[in-house]
């Protein structure tokens, strides 16, 4: 090979470090073109280095927010060479970057499984540095899925890990960033105060691009928690300081987020049209940057409650339901558009730079980008979504398996009722539009939180009849048609009788059976007795009465054949990768820190509360 390749590739990875540490005004066009460069460069030129290359590509296309899916495929590219090369540092700092890409993007679950290889391979090596990254991506990748205690727990892990070195409390300062988010969050002001007070305390002077970004979301975090507790005067001091960091930064997600920042201290200090009118032209910029809409929408409809315009509050409010159901919408249909466009494709570079070992690698990366097949990453998605409603993540399997039994009931063929068990787990993927303040609400819900609920319904149909698995149109019919009543008094048609698809009345009659049966943030669960006879008072109302008259004996058989009916009828969601990855984390999550006690931390009761909810149950 020729020196010439060697040292362009050198030069070029200069260049990204450059970028890396002053980011140019056009970054994303540099990036591309680094791209494009790095392609006409031989896989056989210093394979480490060309990682390293991709790894800082596609932390830039993350940090830069507005076209953070051009990372997905240098940081696909990474993992596979990483893996190849054999080095597990450079595979865990790879997979790493992936995770953040992904969960960017609206895809949490393809993020937690690669972090959970990562954190195996933290463990592995002893690498304490990539343990606490680690650790802190997974707190990310839990908040972008809205799990904010399970992202909190994650924050404090790495917050316990993160002692000795400056860089180990750089990382710590990050994680306590992470929490104060959380706590945010779930409206425990003082308690995120003190953390995100000690976060900015450890930090020094930022440098880079990605720590004054960092550090902008701190102050924002820092700002939200001071007007929360009615400290104007302190908040206005954080939101100046993150102004000011945003003008370094070159970053839109910076200024989007130092603009909130700006606008709801305006808003606290009286001055509430120009508080509002920085607010909305922060959000006309959130719209073309995914990761900043719903932080933006949020602080919105606080600036325009505190405002005294409950009207406009609402409909934001509204809006934010509509742009998380469209941001997941989009981030669905694209990565699985860029995952068979990678199949169709097949190599990604020209013939003439590929070895026979060239080609293998490429061959993976089109196999590999995405997911596994195409269904994995829609059910990911649904059981990510299920996640805020239900703990174990199980309720569409269990569903779906419950289906696929009654469905036998009936004579269909095992091929028929497979597929019905594929499309059935995704009856509720819509719930990926609705926001977590509804999907997690104590209370039962109003009349006008009730008809944004009922969306999700039409949402799924609609984001599954795009998508390009085989049983789409099975799917689309089941999601929009399940919550249909026998006499007409469902949604969102409101057809009866056998005009509602046999399929929806399989998958709608199952789902209340199971929904009955678990318990919900309003009510108790109910007994299988109990939901039984719930279902024979609802035979000929909202159940199709053939199909209660099988259900009913099919349940009590299965009851007597199986202890724990919900292990049984789960079994599938727990043979799933990112149910694999999960019990990787909490497993993770319940070991003792070594020398915590020594740190006279109080014990992290957290941590025992998602491993109660995620191992599997002990043997009888």
């Amino acid at each position: 090979m020729s020196t010439a390749t060697h040292e362009d590739l050198e030069v070029l990875e200069r260049e990204i470090k450059a970028n890396l540490a002053s980011a140019s005004a056009d970054a994303v066009s540099f990036l591309n073109e680094a791209l494009k460069r790095l392609r006409s460069i031989p896989f056989t030129v210093d394979p480490k280095r060309r990682v390293s290359c991709l790894i800082d590509i596609a932390s830039q296309f993350f940090h830069q927010g507005q076209s953070t899916f051009n990372g997905v495929e240098p940081a696909a590219l990474a993992v596979m060479l990483a893996r190849d090369s054999g080095d597990r540092v450079l595979l865990r700092r790879a997979l790493t970057v992936q995770a953040a890409v992904l969960y960017s993007t609206n895809n949490p679950g393809d993020a937690l499984t690669a972090l959970s290889e990562a954190l195996e391979i933290a463990d592995e090596v002893n690498d304490e540095i990539g343990k606490v990254a680690v650790w802190n991506n997974l707190g990310n990748a839990f908040y972008e899925a809205a799990l904010y205690s399970d992202a909190r727990d994650c924050g404090e892990r790495a917050m316990r890990l993160a002692t000795g070195s400056a860089v180990l409390r750089s990382f710590k300062a990050v994680a306590l960033a992470n929490v104060a988010l959380c706590c945010l969050h779930m409206q425990e002001y003082e308690t995120g105060l003190n953390s995100i007070r000690d976060s900015i305390g450890l930090r020094h002077t930022p440098d880079s691009p990605g720590e004054i970004l960092n550090r902008v979301f701190a102050e924002g975090t820092y700002t939200r928690l001071l007007l929360a507790l009615g400290r104007v005067a302190e908040a206005s001091e954080r939101a100046q300081i993150a102004k000011e960091l945003a003008a370094k930064a070159k970053s839109v997600r910076a200024d989007i987020s130092a603009a909130c920042s700006e606008g709801l201290v305006e808003v606290y200090s009286g001055l509430g049209d120009v508080g509002l009118s920085r607010g909305m032209a922060a959000l006309e910029k959130a719209r073309s940057v995914k990761p900043q809409l719903r932080e933006t929408l949020l602080a919105l409809v606080q600036a325009h409650e505190k405002a005294g315009r409950p009207e406009r509050a609402l409909a934001l409010h509204r809006e934010l339901t509509l742009h998380i159901r469209k941001a997941q919408h989009d981030s669905i249909v694209r990565h699985q558009e860029l995952h068979l466009q990678q199949i169709e494709t097949g190599h990604q570079f020209p013939d003439h730079l590929l070895s026979a070992k060239e080609a293998e690698l490429s061959d993976k990366i089109a196999a590999q980008t995405v997911g596994v097949k195409q269904g994995d990453l829609l059910e990911q998605m649904a059981f990510t979504a299920e996640l805020r409603d239900d703990p174990t993540g199980e309720h569409c399997y269990r569903v779906a398996k419950l289906t696929s039994l009654l469905a036998r009931q009936l004579g269909q063929s095992d091929d028929a009722c497979e597929t019905l068990d594929l499309a059935a787990r995704l009856h509720d993927i819509g719930k990926v539009g609705i926001p977590d303040s509804l999907m997690q609400k104590p209370q039962p819900l109003s009349e006008g939180e009730r008809q944004i609920l009922q969306t999700h319904s039409a949402t799924g149909a609609d984001l599954l009849a795009k998508t390009k698995v085989s049983y789409s149109e099975l799917a689309s019919d089941i999601a929009r048609h399940h919550h249909e009543r026998w006499d007409g008094n469902g949604y969102p048609e409101g057809i009866s009788g056998s005009a509602i698809p046999l399929a929806a009345r399989i998958v709608g009659l199952c789902d209340s059976y199971d929904a009955l049966t678990h318990e919900k943030a309003y009510r108790r669960a109910f007994s299988s007795d109990e939901a039984i006879s719930e279902i024979l008072r609802l035979r000929e109302l909202q159940f199709d009465p053939h199909l209660v008259d099988l259900f009913v004996p099919m349940v009590m058989s299965l009851r007597g054949e199986h202890d724990d009916l919900d292990e049984f009828l789960g079994a599938a969601a727990r043979q799933t990768a990112l149910n694999a990855a999960r019990l990787k984390i909490a497993e993770s999550l319940a070991k003792p820190i070594e020398g915590l006690e020594s740190l006279n931390l109080p014990p992290p009761t957290i941590e025992r509360r998602l491993i109660r909810r995620t191992l599997p149950k002990p043997p009888r």
